[in-house]
């Protein structure tokens, strides 16, 4: 199965245009043929390009798009509107111009005879395996609603864990670019003032306002330098993920990082935990469960971990005994075995996830609290040098009179 862009006329003229997840450009034609539409253009999708991933970085919904989408979506199921008549008025009313074009095209897609979770599903930058498969085990159960306010709880929690973090570095931020600010205003307009005078006056110059005077004089240099050194090691940790093997080390290798691998580490057994009860609770088998949470970890190491525990349960054997210390922590195991044994599994990943959420916070906050005084200490230290440089120089002139 491959994704493709297609338009095509319909019989009173109007353009129509979308993506289909189909196995070939014939069966796209098909397709559209079947819905009353003559095929003007199809072509693949290559999701390695450069336009589909500018595609994803500028049209994909943030997680509050997400909650409000569902928020709104499961109350007016609620209030007994249709599925179509329900996402036609979102359509309309949503600002977002990417957003409405997705929208429009789910809904021509729906009076077309498509499932709601079959449309989502050509839409993979916007609306995650978790969210498809739990939207299509709410039309199996007839009960939509109640998982759209589920998934509305969830990415509710994610944007708010994510506007915390955008909000704590916020200040430090700010903090650097003035501080970067007044170094590039000192170093481009004070200092060379102050180094022709020391020149006039014939006054030999310290080893700091030396080292100050050649980094100023070669900064497009050492700028230049840094950037050419930067793009070579981010091509060079590109290259290296583009091997499945080499990308596992590197993923490996991060959990090793103090500080940095456990809150990644957490990070990312809170959230296969939270996704997990959440697929659970919507009716949908572990074994497929464990599938599609295993996709949202972004760590291959991790998610080589999980993925073995779906091959453990296939031999029976039970979850919490395949959850492996490496990414689980043992008092989560061990909660989770106590659900398993009383039967309450369902409630006590709930638990689980909830306990380590607020963990993940907690580590969050205590790091971003650290950011702010090492930005400090750092930018102290670099005017100090700057100030000092200027002013030893100044005491070698007094000395002369």
């Amino acid at each position: 199965m491959a994704l493709y862009f297609y338009k095509g006329k319909s019989l009173n003229g109007e353009e129509i245009s979308g993506i289909l997840n189909s196995e070939s450009k014939h069966s796209v034609a098909r397709r559209i043929k079947t819905q009353g539409l003559v095929p003007i253009k199809i072509k693949e999708i290559n999701e390695n390009s450069l336009s589909y991933i500018i595609r994803v970085l500028f049209k994909r919904a943030s997680s509050r798009d997400l909650s409000v989408f569902c928020r709104q979506f499961g109350a007016m199921l609620d209030a007994g509107v249709s599925v179509l008549e329900s996402l036609s008025f979102i359509a309309r009313q949503t600002k977002n111009r990417n957003l409405h074009s997705i929208y429009t095209d789910i809904c021509w897609q729906l009076k077309c005879g498509y499932s709601l979770a079959d449309a989502l599903r050509n839409y993979p930058y916007v609306f995650s395996d978790v969210f498809v498969s739990m939207i299509e085990a709410g039309e199996a159960s007839g009960n939509l609603g109640a998982i759209l306010k589920t998934l509305s709880d969830y990415y509710s929690n994610v944007s708010m864990r994510h506007e915390k973090v955008k909000n704590s570095m916020t200040y430090p931020v700010l903090l650097g670019l003035i501080s970067f600010g007044v170094v590039n205003f000192l170093t481009i307009h004070v200092l060379p003032v102050y180094a022709n005078m020391f020149a006039s006056y014939g006054v030999k110059l310290p080893i700091a306002t030396q080292m100050l005077i050649w980094i100023n004089s070669h900064m497009l240099q050492i700028v230049l330098t840094s950037l050419t050194l930067f793009l070579i090691s981010l091509s060079v940790i590109l290259k290296c993920t583009k091997s499945e093997e080499s990308a596992y080390k590197l993923d490996k290798l991060k959990l090793s990082i103090p500080f940095i691998g456990p809150l990644i580490t957490k990070n990312e057994a809170c959230k296969i935990i939270r996704v997990l009860n959440i697929l659970i609770a919507s009716g949908i088998p572990i074994l497929k469960a464990l599938d599609i949470a295993s996709n949202t970890a972004k760590n291959r190491f991790i998610k080589r971990e999980v993925q073995k525990i779906k091959i453990g349960l296939k031999q029976g054997d039970n979850l919490s005994g395949l959850l492996s210390y490496k990414v689980f922590p043992q008092i989560m195991v061990k909660m989770i075995a106590i659900g398993e044994e009383s039967g309450t599994l369902e409630d006590m990943l709930d638990k689980v996830a909830a306990i380590y959420e607020n963990d993940v916070d907690i580590m969050l906050e205590r790091m971003m609290s650290l950011v702010e005084p090492v930005i400090i200490i750092i930018l102290t230290v670099i005017i100090s040098f700057i100030v000092i440089s200027v002013i030893l120089p100044m005491f070698e002139i007094y000395n002369l009179f």
